[in-house]
């Protein structure tokens, strides 16, 4: 009788133990996998930046970036006692505001801290594949289909040979064709917040352009934001050779 008391006990305390360390680990592997950022509030104000995800390792190792490119890695520190996330950047500013208190409700997470006396929340949903942001889906060669001035189509005056086109590289520089022939080169920019793209020329003489970026039925839809082309809306379509 003793015998099997002593092995029920035995067997009772094996299965708390493994129970505990199940939770546990359950705790600190939450955590493991891919992330986007669908929300950021500091403060009161909302600072989301365009399609940034996280890719957190179980070595203790992180990356992240902005659509699909890489700007970010480190190590990190998961303390599963009191649910915090400590990153810390092996390429880039560190921050020092400490570590994230972590939560999980399903397939999202959210980390929050304080931040200069400001409480910054950060909430992520867990993701298959890196997601294309604004730079990544302006990428390519572009024909002129459309152009709007108060909505009202200028193309037949504006381009009335058919020659305009712009050709968007990976590596932030960009050449076009104008209405009139001409070759024009220089560099974009995109906006890390929101589907802004800024246009600045190799020649002094040129303006330099901001305009909206949207994404509809694979065509590229620039709406005008400065001073020269507020009026303006540029509509494109994406072709795979380069026009005679």
């Amino acid at each position: 009788m003793k015998i099997e008391l002593t092995y029920f006990k035995l067997s009772f305390f094996m299965i708390c133990f493994q129970f505990q360390f199940m939770v546990a680990q359950t705790a600190s592997q939450k955590i493991i996998g891919l992330w986007m950022i669908e929300n950021v509030n500091v403060g009161k104000k909302v600072m989301t930046p365009v399609s940034k995800w996280f890719r957190i390792n179980e070595n203790m190792t992180y990356d992240s970036g902005n659509g699909w490119l890489q700007n970010s890695e480190g190590v990190y520190n998961f303390d599963n006692d009191k649910n915090t996330f400590l990153p810390e950047e092996k390429n880039g500013i560190e921050e020092g505001f400490g570590a994230f208190t972590v939560t999980f409700d399903k397939n999202r997470m959210c980390w929050s801290r304080i931040e200069g006396g400001i409480k910054v929340e950060v909430l992520l949903k867990r993701i298959a594949k890196l997601p294309k942001a604004t730079a990544d889906y302006l990428v390519g060669l572009w024909k002129l289909e459309e152009i709007l001035k108060k909505e009202i189509s200028i193309l037949k005056s504006f381009d009335p040979n058919n020659k305009h086109y712009f050709f968007i590289s990976w590596d932030r520089t960009y050449r076009k064709r104008t209405s009139k022939g001409n070759r024009k080169t220089g560099y974009w920019h995109i906006h890390g917040h929101r589907p802004e793209v800024t246009f600045l020329s190799h020649d002094k003489e040129d303006n330099v352009e901001t305009w909206n970026v949207s994404i509809k039925d694979n065509r590229l839809i620039l709406s005008g934001k400065s001073i020269t082309n507020n009026d303006l809306k540029r509509i494109y379509s994406r072709i795979y050779e380069f026009p005679e």
